[in-house]
């Protein structure tokens, strides 16, 4: 967005330049077309020198004040041996000669005219009339100045103009597209008539219809599962009644086997209600002794794991408190432990460390495994997703463990990412908020 103001921006400035300089180009030859024409003057100039040849100089002092009033300017008259018979032009009415700057003509000079009279016996006389200036003039460099800050104030406001609806859109799509389904365009934007109004309202339809659409799939991912239960169970009670009434010798290894499979069928159905319950959960959040809570799931997985020689080691002592539901948060750091035990295998050494950095909570989960591939390690957090390696181990996993992990720490607004550690292993990473 950064890129598309800074374009606009130029654009708009470009163009203000473009207008601004045609504004001035005109005003200039307006300037130029209303000076006083070489006829009137050159009539002016007989007049008042036939007068002066004739009456003499009070004569021509008379006329020259009433030209001079009708004509809005000052009269210069001067003898062809260089005499004025008026009062004498300025100082800095000629060019400008000094050593720092380039010769250049002055302001008086530039806006005057100069008429040449011819008197009585082929008498030459020079007339040089400057027109009365309207307004006191400001230094070139000033008016530039000026003139190049209005443009760069008026450009960035035209800019912010044009892009603020967008910034706006940008926000809201943001929000919704980090989960908040709620997240909408307001009103005053989406009754717009143009453009971005109509792209406005019709992002509010989408997002009403997404959120549909997600609320049909968690209702229908409930639904089915709950009614798969029912069958299970009765086909367990059948099972338990063919073992004991039924069941030969041979067929009790069939018979544990099918038994077997219901179960992780059970599970499965289990971990789908988990899943479909953490899309619209509403969190228990409590302020939680961060340190000691996370200090009673390593003791709970390393005891779990001894019999392994896994060994997992708890290091950092910040931040002491962070806000959250304790139990949710407990699936999703047991969930990931869990799985670091089972890829370190026998012998294998799990750390789990934690950090404070700039208002947040970062908690690191450690192990010397075999690691994913690096174009898997996105995939890891898909529903019902497992690696090779995980196929061919057999875990008895079902994909979704870190699924679970993933929703219930995006719904305390945090991150969970994971990367390959350079000494071999995988790394976890949660990232939750502490207020």
């Amino acid at each position: 967005m950064k890129n598309t103001f800074l374009r606009v921006f130029l654009v708009v400035l470009l163009s203000n330049i473009v207008v601004v300089s045609i504004g001035l180009g005109m005003v200039q030859f307006v300037q130029k077309r209303n000076q006083v024409s070489a006829d009137l003057l050159g009539d002016v100039g007989v007049q008042l020198v036939a007068g002066y040849e004739k009456f003499g100089i009070t004569s021509l002092q008379e006329e020259t004040e009433k030209a001079e009033k009708r004509l809005s300017g000052t009269i210069y008259l001067y003898q062809e041996n260089g005499r004025p018979l008026l009062k004498s032009l300025p100082r800095n009415f000629r060019e400008q000669n000094t050593p720092s700057v380039a010769s250049r003509p002055a302001a008086d000079f530039l806006h005057s005219q100069f008429i040449q009279v011819i008197g009585g016996n082929n008498v030459q006389y020079l007339l040089i009339f400057k027109p009365n200036p309207e307004i006191d003039s400001l230094a070139p460099e000033a008016v530039v100045g000026f003139s190049l800050l209005g443009l760069l104030v008026s450009s960035g406001v035209l800019a912010y103009w044009l892009l603020g609806p967008l910034l706006k859109l940008q926000r809201v799509a943001r929000s919704f597209g980090q989960g908040d389904m709620t997240a909408r365009v307001e009103n005053k934007l989406a009754r717009r008539s143009d453009a971005v109004g109509k792209l406005a309202r019709e992002f509010n339809e989408m997002a009403v219809r997404i959120d549909t659409l997600l609320s049909s799939k968690e209702r229908l991912m409930r639904d089915v599962s709950h009614e798969l239960r029912t069958p299970l169970a009765r086909i367990e009670v059948a099972l338990t009644i063919a073992e004991d009434k039924y069941a030969a010798e041979a067929q009790k290894g069939y018979l544990n086997r099918i038994r077997t499979e219901l179960h992780e069928l059970d599970e499965l159905i289990g971990q789908v209600l988990t899943l479909s319950r953490l899309e619209a959960a509403s969190l228990i959040k409590e302020e939680m002794d961060l340190q000691e809570w996370l200090g009673e799931i390593v003791a709970d997985v390393s005891f779990e794991s001894q019999l392994k020689g896994i060994s997992v080691a708890k290091i950092g002592r910040a931040p002491k408190t962070i806000l959250g539901d304790p139990l949710q948060l407990r699936h999703a750091i047991e969930n990931v432990l869990r799985n670091a035990c089972f890829y370190a295998g026998c012998n294998g050494v799990i750390e789990v460390e934690t950090q404070e950095k700039a208002g947040f909570a970062f908690i690191y989960v450690r192990d010397n495994g075999p690691g994913v591939s690096d174009d898997k390690l996105e995939k890891i957090f898909h529903a019902f997703y497992r690696s090779s390696e995980a196929r061919e181990a057999n875990s008895g996993g079902f994909g979704v463990g870190l699924t679970i992990s993933q929703r219930i720490i995006s719904a305390h607004k945090g991150q969970i990412t994971a990367k390959n550690r350079e000494e071999g292993g995988l790394e976890v990473c949660f990232q939750l908020p502490i207020v």
